[in-house]
C-alpha cells in the first residue's frame, strides 16, 4: 500500500477490503494506532478516512470499542434472504409482504421448508448456500442451540413471532399478553361471565403468553378461571382438532358462554363442536379470536378477531434486517406490530347499523360495518341439528 496517501484514498481502500470478505460485517477494523503505521499517515487522517467511512455507510462505530466492519449503503446489498417455515403452514401475508418490501434492496426472499430439513437442518442449508440472512417462524420450542449458534455466525437470523429458543436473534412479534386480554375484556364488557379458553397449546412461548393474557383479562374483568373451562383441542404434530371434551363441556349447565380461540385457524372445529352441543353463535356462546388470517362467518355473522397488521409486519421485518446487516453487533431488538380488535358478530356487540351504511347486491350481506364480512370467507353454517362443515366459498 501506498504511503502517506489522503483520508479519501485510504477510506476506499478500507471499503474495498470490507467488499473482498478481509473484513466480514461485524468485525472491528485494526486500531487508529495499528491504521496509522500501516498507511504512514496522522492520526488526524485515519479518524477522518473513518469517519468517511462510517458516513458511507461501511462502517459502524462503537465508543470504547473500536470501529466494525459494515455491508455498505443500500445498492451493495445483494442476494438471497431465506424465510424458513413449513410449507404447509407457511404465512403468505407475511412472505409475500416481505418479497414486496425487499424490492429495490438488491436482497430476494427464498423459502426454505423446515419440514423437510427441519428447524436447524433448515438454518444450517441457508448459511451453507450463502443467504445474506434468514427469517424464521419456528416451529420447534427448544431447537438445538449449538447447531443454530454456529449458522448464526455465518449470517444473521430473525425470529419471528416467538423466539427461537434460547438463541439470541431479533424478534418480530405482537404484544400477545396485553392483546389477549384485550381480548378477554371485550367478551367481559358484552356481558360474558364464564369465559373459557381454546384452540392450540403447546411448547412456544407466543401460545403461552397468549393464554397468560387470557388469564389478566380474567382478572382485569373481576372474574375467575376455571380449570375445567381450559379447553384446548390440539397440540403441535398433534393431528387434527379433538374436540369431544369441549363438546362435552358446552353441554354443562354451567358451561362457558364464551369462547378465546388462541388461534383463529382452530376456529372452524371450535364452532363445530359449539354446534354439537346444539348451541348457537353468538346468541349462546361468544366466539373471539386471535390473528385475522382465517376469514371465516358463522352462519350470518363475521368473526371478532384480534388483527395483525401485516404489511406493517413485513416492513419492520425488512427494517430489521437492513439495520442488522448494516450493523452486525448492535443490540438486539425485539418488535411488537400493533394489533386492532375487528368487531364483528361472533362476539355478541350489538349491529349498529349506521356504521354500515352499504349492501353488497353480490352477497346480499352488509359491507363496511362493525360486522364486516368479506367474499372469500369460509363460511361455517349451522342445520338442523346444529351441525356444519367449513368449506372455502
Amino acid at each position: 500500500m501506498e504511503k502517506g496517501q489522503g483520508y479519501q484514498a485510504i477510506a476506499e481502500e478500507l471499503r474495498e477490503q470490507i467488499r473482498s470478505g478481509r473484513y466480514a460485517p461485524g468485525v472491528f477494523l485494526p486500531t487508529e494506532k495499528e491504521l496509522q503505521s500501516s498507511f504512514g499517515v496522522s492520526r488526524s487522517t485515519i479518524r477522518r478516512a473513518l469517519a468517511a467511512l462510517a458516513d458511507s455507510g461501511w462502517a459502524d462505530v462503537h465508543p470504547k470499542r473500536g470501529v466494525a466492519a459494515c455491508l455498505g449503503p443500500n445498492q451493495e446489498l445483494a442476494g438471497s434472504v431465506a424465510f424458513i417455515d413449513h410449507a404447509d403452514l407457511i404465512n403468505e401475508r407475511v412472505f409475500f409482504g416481505i418479497s414486496r418490501a425487499l424490492h429495490g434492496t438488491g436482497l430476494h426472499l427464498s423459502h426454505v421448508d423446515s419440514r423437510v430439513y427441519g428447524v436447524e437442518g433448515a438454518i444450517e442449508y441457508a448459511a451453507e448456500i450463502g443467504c445474506a440472512a434468514a427469517y424464521i417462524w419456528s416451529k420447534t420450542g427448544f431447537p438445538d442451540v449449538a447447531r443454530v449458534e454456529r449458522a448464526r455466525q455465518k449470517m444473521p437470523i430473525i425470529a419471528l413471532s416467538h423466539r427461537l429458543g434460547a438463541v439470541q436473534t431479533d424478534l418480530i412479534t405482537e404484544d400477545n399478553l396485553n392483546d389477549a386480554a384485550a381480548i378477554v375484556r371485550h367478551l367481559a364488557q358484552q356481558g360474558r361471565r364464564r369465559i373459557g379458553v381454546s384452540g392450540m397449546m403447546d411448547m412456544l412461548e407466543v401460545n403461552h403468553d397468549r393464554f397468560s393474557g387470557y388469564l389478566k383479562g380474567l382478572f382485569d374483568s373481576d372474574l375467575m378461571p376455571h380449570p375445567v373451562d381450559f379447553l384446548f383441542c390440539v397440540t403441535s404434530g398433534g393431528g387434527p382438532e379433538e374436540t369431544s371434551l369441549l363438546t362435552r363441556r358446552l353441554m354443562d349447565v354451567d358451561r362457558p358462554d364464551a369462547l378465546f380461540v388462541l388461534q383463529d385457524m382452530c376456529v372452524p372445529a371450535v364452532v363445530e363442536a359449539i354446534f354439537e352441543a346444539g348451541l348457537r353463535v353468538p346468541e349462546d356462546v361468544a366466539v373471539v379470536a386471535f390473528g385475522g388470517e382465517a376469514p371465516l362467518q358463522i352462519d350470518d355473522v363475521g368473526l371478532t378477531s384480534m388483527v395483525v397488521d401485516w404489511p406493517l409486519f413485513a416492513s419492520e421485518c425488512v427494517r430489521v434486517l437492513l439495520e442488522r446487516l448494516r450493523r452486525p453487533n448492535q443490540p438486539y431488538s425485539r418488535v411488537a406490530v400493533s394489533t386492532t380488535l375487528v368487531v364483528r358478530g361472533s362476539c355478541g356487540a350489538p349491529y349498529d347499523p349506521a356504521h354500515d351504511p352499504q349492501l353488497s347486491p353480490d352477497l346480499g350481506i352488509h359491507l363496511g360495518g362493525r360486522w364486516r364480512m368479506q367474499q372469500e370467507y369460509l363460511r361455517i353454517r349451522s342445520d338442523t341439528p346444529r351441525r356444519s362443515a367449513a368449506l372455502p366459498k
